[in-house]
C-alpha cells in the first residue's frame, strides 16, 4: 500500500505528534508498505530554525522537505507557514492520504484529490476539546471571529468528507462529533513506546546523563517536555520548591519553544539555585536518566495524550499528571494505581502527588504502570489498531 502523509513537521522537529508521526511512518514501512511524508523543511515549532530542503529515506520512509515561509502577521486560520511545495506532491500515486495535524491547507488540497481520484482520506486531527472550544468561539476580536467562521463553514465539511477522522482522546472524539456533528470520528491514541530503547540502556548511559548535567546520586524529578506555557513548568517549579535539597533535584530536559516563558521561568527557579537544572540531552541518556527517576512529571495546562507519560511508566518511574491530559484523564491513568493525577494547575496537589512519588514506595503503582504501557501502548501494538481503521477507510 502507498501511504501518504502530510504534516507540518516531522523529526528533527520534537512534539508529540511529530513522534507519533515518525513512529507510525517507520513501522509501517517495515511491514513492506510504501510510506511518503511530505512535510515543511522548519526544525522546530517556533519556526526559527529550518533544514536542507528534498528527498531523504530515513527509517524505510520517503520523507519529502519543501521551503517554507513564515507569514509574517497574525494568521487566524493555522500555523504561521505555508508549503506550497504540497502543490506538486498532491498528484502523485497513493492508496491512501493521511493529514496531519488540525486542518490546515493541505487538507483543503487533499480533499480535491480525494474527491477527483477516489483516494481514501484519513485526517489524524490533535486537537483537544478545550482547543476545539476555542476554535470554535466566536468571542473576541477579527482573528477569532474569522477562525470561527472557517471552522463552522469550511473545516465542518471538509472533515465531514473525510473518510475517517482520528482523535488522540476519548474528549476529542467526542468534542469533534459534538460540537461539529461528525459521524466519522473515530478515537485512536496514536502515542506509545518502542521497548527496545529501553532494553539496550547500559548503566553507562545512565551516568553519562547525570554527569552532564552536574548530578550525581541524588533523588530526581523529572520534566523530560518542551518548554512552554502549555507544560506548565513554572507550576512544577513553585510546587517542586520546598521538597528539593541537596539530595532531591528537579531536572527539567527539553527545548525552548518560547523564549519569554523560559525566561520566566529561569527567573522562578533562580532562588533554588542548583536545585532546579535545565538541559537537553540525546534521547539514549533521556531514556536513561527516566529508569533512575523517582518521578516523571508532565504539569501540563492541556493536551492530548502526553507520550512522556508512557515513557516514565515504561522506565519504571512514578508518573504525576494533570487532569488537562484527555487521553491520561479519559482512559489510561489510573489514579493511585498506575500513577497520580492532580488538578490542573492546582499548586497545592502537584506538590503532594510530587511528594508521594519521591517519599513513598508505591512499587505496585509502578508495576502496574509498567504493565498497562508494555500490554496497550508499543509501537508495534499502536499501529496494528491503526491498520485496522486505514484498512476500514481504503473498504468506504
Amino acid at each position: 500500500m502507498i501511504i501518504r502523509f502530510f504534516a507540518y513537521f516531522y523529526p528533527p522537529c520534537i512534539g508529540g505528534g511529530e513522534v507519533i508521526l515518525a513512529n507510525q511512518a517507520r513501522v509501517l514501512a517495515s511491514r513492506g508498505h510504501e510510506v511518503h511524508v511530505h512535510c515543511t523543511n522548519y526544525s522546530n515549532i517556533a519556526l526559527t530554525s529550518t533544514v536542507e530542503a528534498g528527498e531523504t529515506i530515513e527509517d524505510g520512509v520517503h520523507v519529502h522537505r519543501y521551503r517554507s515561509v513564515v507569514i509574517p502577521f497574525s494568521n487566524p486560520l493555522e500555523k504561521d507557514a505555508i508549503t506550497p511545495g504540497f502543490l506538486s506532491a498532491i498528484g502523485q500515486k497513493a492508496d491512501l492520504l493521511v493529514a496531519v495535524g488540525y486542518p490546515s491547507v493541505h487538507l483543503d488540497l487533499l480533499l480535491a484529490k480525494s474527491k477527483l481520484q477516489g483516494t481514501p482520506l484519513v485526517v489524524q486531527n490533535y486537537v483537544t476539546a478545550d482547543f476545539l472550544d476555542e476554535l470554535l468561539s466566536r468571542d473576541g476580536g477579527l482573528n477569532k471571529r474569522i477562525r470561527s467562521s472557517y471552522w463552522h463553514r469550511i473545516v465542518r465539511k471538509e472533515l465531514a468528507s473525510a473518510q475517517i477522522v482520528l482523535a488522540d482522546s476519548p474528549s476529542a472524539a467526542s468534542a469533534l462529533s459534538e460540537r461539529l456533528e461528525l459521524n466519522n470520528v473515530t478515537c485512536h491514541i496514536g502515542m506509545a513506546v518502542d521497548p527496545s530503547e529501553f532494553d539496550h540502556l547500559t548503566n553507562a548511559e545512565s551516568r553519562e546523563a547525570r554527569e552532564a548535567l552536574g548530578l550525581k546520586y541524588e533523588k530526581i524529578i523529572l520534566a523530560p517536555s518542551r518548554i512552554s506555557v502549555q507544560k506548565g513548568a513554572d507550576l512544577l517549579i513553585e510546587a517542586a520548591g520546598p521538597l528539593l535539597d541537596d539530595d532531591t533535584k528537579l531536572v527539567i530536559v527539553g527545548p525552548v519553544n518560547d523564549q519569554e516563558f523560559y525566561e520566566k521561568v529561569q527567573r522562578l527557579a533562580k532562588p533554588l539555585g542548583d536545585k532546579v537544572i535545565f538541559g537537553r540531552l540525546p534521547r539514549n541518556q533521556l531514556l536513561a536518566l527516566m529508569k533512575s527517576a523517582a518521578v516523571v512529571t508532565l504539569p501540563s495546562r492541556g493536551e492530548t495524550v502526553g507520550g512522556v507519560v508512557f515513557e516514565g511508566m515504561y522506565a519504571g518511574a512514578v508518573v504525576v499528571v494533570s487532569d488537562a491530559v484527555e487521553a491520561a484523564r479519559d482512559d489510561y491513568l489510573k489514579h493511585n494505581e498506575n500513577g497520580l493525577m492532580f488538578e490542573s494547575e492546582n499548586v497545592e496537589a502537584l506538590r503532594d502527588s510530587l511528594k508521594r512519588g519521591l517519599f513513598e514506595q508505591l512499587n505496585d503503582l509502578r508495576k502496574a504502570g509498567y504493565d498497562m504501557v508494555a500490554s496497550r501502548f508499543t509501537w508495534e501494538t499502536s499501529v496494528d489498531r491503526l491498520l485496522k481503521l486505514y484498512n476500514k477507510a481504503m473498504e468506504q
